[in-house]
């Protein structure tokens, strides 16, 4: 393993780690407050984690057992809980924002996520290489297909339009904590957005053309900062649902 891969094997298990933390402590309010949001908005950031989560699971194979996740689990755990998280996040968005659209909007979300699905499937059994491909030389990460990357570029944009969007009107409320949970929860939804189109959907196209050689220091440089992202996005998401004393301590000073 190189410097790149440590990096990003490590960085992918940190964020995994603290991501499953997060989404479960979330979900853990739910014994207390009986308000299903915090089920369903738990269990977005859990299932939106698991796009990292081959990432993790290979770095730590190799560490113990010096072998790396097979590509037809890496895609499987990388991919299929996507619909998932956006049904989750749907679902959570019109309890809080427009509840009146929540019907068409759950059905137009469930579409989306049965033809994501079908479309997964079906190029995964007509020839596993239309989803993408790990090279021996990068075995952390995957070039993915044109199909894959167009799914879930429109994946994202669903869940930060929404985000963005219930983030600004919490930032216009009375109330300085409901304030300051919207500005969290805005910066959540931003950096997540930057870190996992850009290494989700970009990367086969940066790598190549931006980045002739991967391992060098410049593209080591972006991972970290993608990654530290991803991990600055997790807290943001947890402060911005949960807000615990710590936090609002440090963002009321």
């Amino acid at each position: 393993m190189d410097i790149v891969d440590i990096l990003q094997g490590s960085l992918s298990l940190i964020f995994v780690i603290i991501s499953f933390i997060i989404g479960v402590t979330i979900i853990s309010k739910y014994g207390k407050i009986k308000n299903r949001i915090y089920i369903l908005v738990g269990l977005t950031w859990l299932t939106l984690s698991t796009l990292w989560l081959p990432e993790a699971s290979s770095f730590l194979m190799s560490l113990f057992i010096q072998r790396t996740l097979a590509i037809e689990w890496y895609f499987i755990l990388g991919n299929v809980f996507v619909p998932v998280a956006l049904i989750c996040w749907v679902t959570a968005y019109t309890d809080m924002v427009n509840k009146d659209k929540q019907k068409i909007a759950i059905v137009l979300i469930l579409i989306f996520g049965v033809v994501f699905e079908v479309l997964f499937f079906y190029n995964f059994f007509l020839d596993i290489n239309l989803i993408g491909v790990i090279t021996l030389s990068r075995p952390f990460s995957a070039d993915l297909g044109y199909f894959l990357a167009i799914l879930l570029l429109i994946s994202f944009l669903i869940l930060f339009v929404t985000g963005f969007k219930f983030a600004r009107k919490s930032i216009k409320s009375e109330n300085k904590e409901v304030r300051l949970k919207g500005k969290l929860l805005q910066f959540a939804f931003i950096a997540f957005t930057i870190a996992a189109v850009i290494e989700k959907t970009a990367r086969s196209i940066l790598i190549g053309t931006v980045f002739p050689d991967p391992t060098i220091l410049l593209f080591s440089v972006m991972l970290v900062v993608m990654r530290l992202l991803l991990i600055a996005s997790a807290f943001a998401f947890y402060g911005g649902f949960l807000l615990p004393n710590w936090m609002k301590k440090i963002f009321t000073k």
